[in-house]
């Protein structure tokens, strides 16, 4: 059954704005650059951008009201990309997760007003049959100073089925309750998490490695987390190179250039959390983000191209290009449902986003 993804007015917040921004592509100022030119490659295509209360549609960029740029950990952008009990599924800074539905099943943004807006959203996890989002907060971005008035936080939240409730917090891990994780990596059979204390004055970071999550609120369990050094932590944490990545990938991209280098985060169906690959080359690294599964194997990197090798093609890889956004956009993360890609577009500067949003755009039939 084919499923459009505009019409489900139930979760898209239509705004009714006269505020435009002018076509003078690559200022630097948030109110004068354009999201995207029109679509040269694929049509059908629909654009929606965040505001602090949720996701609205526009009709073209052009109506897309400008945004304060703000730091990462503080702007509505999407942060993380996953597949949650095959429904695909958005990690929205400030707003919550966004599931695309299946079946019959409209798409929907999940919001928890203890944990939403107040934390900076890190990433999607997958512990056991539990899925899990990491959270934290920022004290010296919270108010542009080290305020350490702050109250502590969970750090890890369970979600299930649409709803999210604190799980894990720093003293779990042995840690004073002011730690917040600004890290959190699965590389083989190990975890790796990064805390981070700020006050007035300091700022200390804590490593720890440990082969599983420990239970909530049984002491016991710390005693299997270890404290490492910074570099014990970089070098485990360190990307691996992309020819290590899984075969289906390396086949998707062989026919990048060479000479070409980009740094790759996969998300698999087995992973409980992203790994990231890099490629070596000329230049800065392009950003991409790829899924791998049984279904096939896509990746989508900053400048819009896209790579998709679904299962049904026999092994047929299709290159489409995305519309091309203007100087200072790229685009991030990624999902698929259905015949659609629904890709997460942001407006950067430096370590600030201003505008961001998703373009949903369909797949051309004779891909399939």
């Amino acid at each position: 059954m084919k499923r459009t993804f505009a019409l489900l007015s139930s979760l898209i917040l239509i705004a009714s704005t006269g505020c435009t921004y002018r076509s003078r592509a690559g200022s630097s100022d948030s109110g004068s650059s354009q999201a995207a030119d029109a679509p040269s490659a694929i049509s059908g295509s629909h654009w929606y951008y965040f505001s602090d209360s949720g996701i609205h549609a526009a009709s073209s960029p052009k109506e897309i009201p400008a945004r304060v740029f703000r730091p990462w950990t503080e702007a509505v952008r999407v942060a993380d990309s996953a597949v949650i009990s095959g429904e695909p599924a958005l990690l929205i800074n400030r707003l919550g997760i966004m599931t695309t539905g299946t079946g019959t099943e409209a798409p929907a943004l999940h919001r928890e007003a203890s944990l939403f807006p107040a934390n900076t959203a890190g990433g999607i996890y997958r512990s056991g049959d539990s899925t899990l989002i990491r959270l934290y907060r920022s004290r010296f971005f919270a108010d542009g100073k080290a305020d350490a008035s702050l109250p502590a936080t969970a750090c890890l939240a369970r979600y299930d089925g649409g709803s999210m409730t604190p799980f894990l917090s720093a003293p779990d891990f042995g840690l004073a309750a002011s730690a917040q994780c600004v890290a959190l990596d699965r590389i083989g059979s190990m975890w790796y998490a990064s805390f981070k204390e700020e006050s007035a004055s300091r700022v200390d970071f804590t490593y720890l490695e440990f082969p599983s999550l420990p239970d909530k609120g049984n002491t016991e369990g710390i005693a299997g987390i270890k404290r490492i050094s910074n570099e014990t932590y970089q070098k485990s944490v360190s990307p691996f190179a992309f020819t290590d990545a899984p075969q289906g990938l390396v086949s998707l991209l062989a026919g990048i250039p060479a000479d070409t280098a980009f740094s790759l985060r996969v998300h698999s169906r087995s992973g409980e959390s992203s790994q990231t690959f890099i490629k070596d080359g000329e230049g800065t690294p392009v950003q991409g983000t790829a899924f791998v599964s049984g279904n096939g194997t896509a990746a989508l990197f900053a400048d819009g191209s896209f790579y998709f090798n679904p299962e049904s093609s026999g092994g047929k890889i299709t290159r489409l290009k995305l519309p091309t956004l203007s100087r200072g956009y790229v685009y991030t993360d990624f999902v698929l449902t259905g015949k659609k890609i629904l890709a997460a577009w942001e407006e950067q500067r430096f370590f600030e986003t201003g505008r961001a949003g998703l373009l949903e755009i369909s797949i051309p039939d004779e891909v399939y």
